[in-house]
């Protein structure tokens, strides 16, 4: 897993933002995304350990280690779906 921070997302938040990538909730903390680019779909997963956030995707450039804007799409999304369980 890629340990997640404002640092090394920045590049994938600008491009998740012009991409848009279509998120779908799978189960708790996992999530389909589709590639803006070519069609593929990739899990994204993600996890928090002592306070520290990461993440993990199916796509080559986290087998690299970089964070892609999938894992931005799927985290925006995992984000919401857990402030909604503190909420209620």
């Amino acid at each position: 897993m890629i340990k997640l921070t404002t640092e090394n997302t920045q590049r994938a938040i600008e491009r998740c933002k012009q991409l848009k990538p279509t998120v779908r909730f799978v189960a708790d903390r996992t999530f389909k995304v589709e590639s803006a680019n070519n069609g593929n779909v990739y899990q994204v997963r993600f996890d928090v350990q002592n306070g520290e956030k990461f993440g993990i995707c199916e796509c080559k450039a986290s087998e690299r280690g970089l964070v892609c804007y999938h894992l931005v799409a799927g985290a925006t999304a995992n984000i919401y779906r857990q402030s909604l369980k503190r909420n209620n």
